[in-house]
């Protein structure tokens, strides 16, 4: 009985800038007792899946954040596990895909997946019909027996882009993932009492002033960590341009002193 977090994508799109790590674009998959959440589904994450051991036909949640093309390649993680469930599994949970956006996403979405599939007439197969479920802002659903799903607006490309953070509700503990977000409202409220907050730092150092278009630096990433009471912390999608000493300095000039780090493809966290 546990919960573990592994970070499959920690990156940015612009990867050829990471001159230190190769990390993918965004997702992180969530085992609570061997049932699956993902949150962010970019390119590729279906082979990264199969590095850490974990197959598609698992994978009956995806949480997109929003639709910038680094965090949603949908049309490709369907068609795959469409492929696993036709010719490489028999377990009937495997055809199960509950994909979770913004309800403007939901409703764009049958004809970004259409443009991929024309030979369908505009439908999806008959035996894979993936189930799109669109959110409001303070959406809530019970996604497993006792885990909770929330999910809030949140500000991103100068708030012109529908985005939304998470927050997962376990009996093992709360995860909170920012997903693409500058300092906003809906950031302090997935944030608070985590006991995991995965957050944007893509902002370098030094220039938060940057921050309208819609992301955080390592400081206002540490400020919220701590005003929400956060456990531990873990900064992603950031750049890798900055030295790793100065941008966890920066979380402790804004007075976090918990357990914080510069997440990697391939960290694990278990809950209580």
């Amino acid at each position: 009985m546990s919960m573990e977090v592994i970070a499959l994508g920690t990156g940015v799109s612009a990867n050829t800038l990471q001159t230190k790590h190769l990390r993918q674009p965004p997702g992180f998959l969530v085992n609570i007792d061997g049932s699956y959440v993902l949150f962010d589904c970019s390119e590729g994450i279906r082979f990264r899946l199969r590095r850490v051991g974990v197959d598609l036909g698992k994978i009956t949640h995806v949480a997109v954040t929003h639709a910038h093309p680094d965090h949603a390649a949908l049309p490709q993680f369907i068609q795959s596990k469409f492929c696993f469930v036709t010719f490489a599994s028999h377990d009937a949970k495997a055809s199960q895909l509950r994909i979770y956006l913004h309800k403007r996403l939901a409703r764009d979405f049958p004809q970004v997946w259409n443009w991929h599939q024309p030979e369908n007439d505009g439908g999806y197969w008959n035996t894979f019909a993936p189930e799109i479920v669109g959110m409001d802002d303070g959406f809530e659903e019970e996604i497993f027996p006792g885990v909770h799903l929330r999910a809030v607006n949140v500000y991103h490309a100068f708030g012109r882009h529908p985005a939304m953070g998470f927050r997962l509700t376990t009996p093992y503990g709360v995860v909170a993932y920012t997903g693409d977000s500058g300092v906003c409202e809906g950031v302090r409220v997935i944030a608070q009492s985590a006991d995991l907050l995965i957050s944007d730092c893509q902002t370098r150092v030094g220039q938060e002033y940057t921050g309208g278009y819609g992301h955080m630096g390592p400081r206002q990433c540490g400020d919220l960590a701590l005003k929400a009471g956060v456990k531990q912390l873990w900064l992603t999608h950031y750049y890798d341009l900055d030295a790793p000493d100065v941008i966890l300095a920066e979380v402790r000039e804004a007075g976090f002193f918990g357990d914080a780090r510069l997440a990697l493809d391939g960290d694990r966290w278990r809950g209580k």
